[in-house]
């Protein structure tokens, strides 16, 4: 008898959408659902915890309408005082990863973490695999506050990236040369290791000439490096 849905683990579910067949994904245990499980839950309690150390401020007007918020998702999750109708997913109020916030706004890990007041996020299932440590997603004006914070302005952002990049372009070039240094080495330690053997040459002697018949005397010469041989013949 097959699975009721509400009994199959939500990773199968989610393989079986994305691939067509839980086969096709490699199959999974009952236990993945459980995990699963586990680690949502600790991710409440991590985020609970953030919330119970973040500073409050006053929730009054929206500060984009001016109107009394009734229902804001940013202001629940982020403390950012927006109303869900002025909210702007795909502009100033869209989620990004802790990794681009990191690598597009230059930012270290302690600006997120430690600086004061510390940046709020959400976590989330990896789309890559269940199995990864949950994605944190930050509110993206935010990110841009804290960046403006730390490099001054804009400019200064893009001073850093250049630095970045002419930091990285010194040491690749180091790195080279370095790499060039040693082929060298190599080249010239392999070139003192090289022994010349010569061949042994054989003569190729020409037609015997007598030289004195009284005596028995003859003799004969290379033709390639034109040494001379004497020999008697009994």
């Amino acid at each position: 008898m097959s699975k009721r849905k509400s009994e199959v683990p939500l990773v199968e579910q989610l393989y079986k959408k994305n691939l067509g067949s839980f086969e096709a994904s490699g199959g999974f245990c009952d236990d993945d659902d459980q995990v699963a499980e586990r680690r949502e839950e600790i991710a409440q309690k991590r985020q609970r915890r953030i919330d119970a150390r973040a500073p409050s401020i006053p929730l009054d007007d929206c500060q984009l309408c001016q109107k009394p918020i009734i229902e804001s998702f940013l202001w629940d999750r982020f403390r950012h005082p927006v109303c869900d109708s002025c909210r702007d997913d795909n502009d100033a109020h869209k989620l990004i990863s802790r990794t681009d916030a990191l690598n597009t706004y230059l930012l270290k890990p302690p600006d997120l973490d430690l600086r004061k007041p510390a940046l709020r996020y959400i976590a989330r299932k990896n789309p890559h695999n269940p199995r990864y440590g949950d994605m944190k997603l930050y509110l993206g004006c935010q990110v841009i506050d804290r960046m403006l914070e730390v490099h001054g302005s804009y400019e200064g952002l893009e001073d850093a990236k250049k630095l970045r990049e002419d930091k990285r372009t010194v040491k690749n070039e180091r790195n080279f040369e370095k790499k060039l240094k040693d082929m060298r080495k190599q080249i010239r330690g392999a070139g003192k290791n090289i022994v010349v053997t010569k061949k042994a040459h054989i003569h190729a002697f020409g037609d015997e000439i007598e030289v004195d018949a009284a005596a028995g005397e003859w003799k004969r010469e290379c033709a390639e490096c034109g040494y001379t041989e004497t020999f008697e013949k009994m």
